[in-house]
């Protein structure tokens, strides 16, 4: 190649290059400019010594000009489908970076730590496989209560049957021997429960639960603070093993529980059976799905139990137990609205008290073991010096028990209303009589009727709250007083009266809860009056 062809190679590919489009960044189109000035200066010094001609220079930039704009076409045809990223300085970039860490760590922390949860990260590979489906719960509650007595109450007027009982007099327990009927009473309580629910394969699970309490009372789980500084007592509360079959849609079709269970009834309040009631025994039930309502959970359901309440030694056909059965039916819809039905029959078998021949005690067991006021009573000890004295059930309990309730949102709170109401049965007129000797009108009916708004779980969260009004009405014999509400007049039946509560969100699974309950007697001989006003305050917490 000549000295003077390659010197024009040399120019035509800088004037290509100085020809092409501006894409470049601020400093390569600089070289770029400075590169086409010396091009042309050198052009123009050619033309001058007379090196080429001024047409060849010019023939040369147009040369170099074309094959710049042919290139340049080109390349828009091979970048039409290409994503153009503007530059963005290394200041912005950082910004960006750190907003987007921001936004995005506490999702992608919460899917994490669920992901852990689930999946059990941490746990050392030598712990047996059943730890990872054990979950340990618990509850505390501290209660400070104000029993308050009008004053047109009578003092020793109540007989407090469980007390002469325990002493097989009437005369050794004292002044004991009655209920409290006109002392104001202010004292503080507490409730404690730890317990362990677990996972096992094939459908089953279990529970075990320790609680405070006293051994013989079934419906009261508080420990009375004041014991000169002696250990609460604590009892097995829960103990048993459930198994389920398989889920069809959100329903397992059949369950089945043995052992202490939890209440297996649809029970919205505490007309029958109080909240702390746990059931010996064994209770199965099975539910079938609606597929005609939006709501995953609607079904009808049927659920029955057998559950033995005292073993007599020596005459188990005489044992004591309870069979019950319950069918109802749940609607749910996708609005939040829900219903809930319930008809039950519970029959108490051999609970009432059999009168014992002149001098004999072998009838004993028939009273009961515990008791706490309203039902009517009678002496099966029949001790002909009447010096001792031990009091059965006079009545029969065979209930029969229509529960409903009605939930609706109302904006982000919620509505229920509530109904529940028991006839027993198995009350006779002249049953009652025959073995009392007193004639008197059939006290065997009982409701209670409530209506709660606010939030469903006052203890979710900060500032959650709730309110319930309701009034209830018990007869002596409606139900077995030892079961019922511990609370409202300090537990038992022959009561009427209207209670008020309301509940405040202190913290996640932290809340306080004020009740004031205002109880009558329904049932007394004019002119004795048993009224009873309770205020409680509590401070309730879980995990």
């Amino acid at each position: 190649m000549s000295r003077y062809k390659a010197l024009t190679v040399a120019i035509a590919t800088a004037l290509a290059l100085a020809g092409a489009p501006a894409r470049a960044a601020d400093g390569e189109r600089q070289s770029l400019e400075e590169l086409r000035n010396t091009v042309v200066n050198l052009l123009q010094a050619l033309v001058e010594q007379k090196v080429m001609s001024r047409e060849q220079a010019e023939s040369l930039v147009k040369s170099a000009q074309d094959q710049a704009q042919k290139s340049a076409q080109d390349a828009e045809k091979r970048d039409a489908g290409a994503v153009r990223v503007p530059y963005v300085p290394q200041i912005v970039r950082d910004q960006i970076r750190k907003e987007v860490a921001e936004e995005v760590r506490p999702e992608i922390v919460k899917a994490v730590v669920a992901e852990a949860k689930q999946e059990g990260w941490g746990v050392p590979a030598g712990l047996p496989d059943w730890i990872s489906g054990v979950r340990v719960t618990g509850d505390l509650r501290v209660r400070a209560q104000e029993d308050i007595f009008p004053s047109g109450n009578q003092a020793n007027t109540i007989p407090d049957f469980q007390a002469i009982n325990a002493a097989g007099s009437i005369t050794k327990p004292g002044l004991s021997a009655f209920l409290d009927t006109t002392s104001n009473r202010t004292r503080l309580r507490l409730r404690a429960r730890l317990g362990a629910e677990f996972s096992l394969p094939g459908g089953f699970s279990g529970a075990l639960r320790l609680a405070t309490g006293g051994a013989l009372d079934p419906s009261s789980e508080s420990q009375t603070l004041g014991t000169t500084g002696a250990h609460y007592g604590v009892g097995l509360d829960l103990a048993y093993l459930r198994w389920q079959s398989p889920k069809d849609g959100t329903v397992a079709p059949v369950t089945v529980s043995a052992g202490r269970i939890p209440s297996p009834w649809f029970a919205p309040t505490e007309l029958v059976y109080g909240r702390d009631v746990t059931f010996e025994g064994i209770a199965g039930s099975y539910q079938h799905p609606l597929t005609a309502f939006d709501g995953d959970s609607s079904n009808v359901y049927l659920t029955g139990g057998l559950f033995p309440m005292q073993e007599v030694a020596l005459n188990h056909s005489a044992n004591k137990y309870m069979l019950g059965a319950q069918g109802g039916a749940r609607f749910d819809w996708s609005d939040g609205r829900k219903v809930r039905l319930g008809a039950a029959y519970y029959a108490f078998r051999h609970v009432t008290g059999q009168l014992n021949t002149p001098g004999s005690s072998v009838l004993n067991y028939t009273a009961p073991g515990f008791v706490r006021y309203g039902n009517t009573m009678f002496d099966i000890q029949n001790d002909p010096a009447q010096t001792n004295y031990l009091f059965g059930l006079a009545a029969e309990f065979r209930l029969v028990n229509l529960s409903a309730s009605y939930e609706m949102p109302l904006g982000a709170k919620t509505l229920v209303v509530t109904g529940d109401a028991v006839k027993n049965i198995g009350y006779s007129h002249d049953q009652i009589l025959a073995r009392t000797g007193i004639n008197q009108n059939d006290r065997n009916r009982g409701y209670v009727a409530e209506v709660a708004y606010g939030d469903k779980d006052p203890g979710s969260a900060v500032g959650a709250w709730r309110v319930i009004a309701g009034y209830r009405y018990v007869q002596a014999d409606a139900v077995l007083d030892a079961w019922t509400d511990d609370s409202f007049h300090a537990g038992g039946t022959n009561t009427r009266g209207y209670y008020l509560t309301g509940n405040y969100g202190l913290a996640k699974n932290v809340w306080a809860q004020m009740r004031y309950m205002k109880g009558d007697v329904i049932d007394l001989p004019p002119p004795f009056l048993y009224g009873l006003d309770i205020v409680q305050l509590e401070l309730n917490a879980r995990f």
